[in-house]
């Protein structure tokens, strides 16, 4: 018992057969491989809005930022200087009572 089919060879319209269902198989794959594509570029400009809001936001931080350091340099700076004029005053007023003392002295 031998089947026929193995046996004969594959005629013009077997072969143009199997293109056209190839044709078809291939042409679909091609149209998901192609929206994939435009779904992966949709993707993209999405998120490179995203990353370029982020970038925005972080150099308003950023901004905000060198802003607040910069008070909190000038502070610094203002805290130093009066802690130098305190240190002063206190030498000064040192010496005041001891002046005072001596001229309130009965010698």
């Amino acid at each position: 018992m031998t089947n026929k089919s193995i046996n004969n060879p594959a005629t013009i319209a077997d072969v143009n057969k199997a293109v056209k269902g190839s044709e078809k198989v291939l042409g679909t794959e091609i149209l998901r491989v192609e929206e994939r594509v435009e779904n992966l570029e949709e993707g993209q400009k999405r998120l490179e809005g995203k990353v370029d809001k982020m970038g925005s936001t972080i150099e308003k931080i950023s901004n905000q930022l060198d802003g607040f350091v910069g008070r909190v340099d000038d502070l610094t700076n203002d805290n130093e200087i009066g802690t130098d004029q305190i240190h002063e005053l206190r030498e000064t007023a040192k010496d005041h009572e001891k002046r005072i003392a001596k001229l309130e002295s009965p010698n």
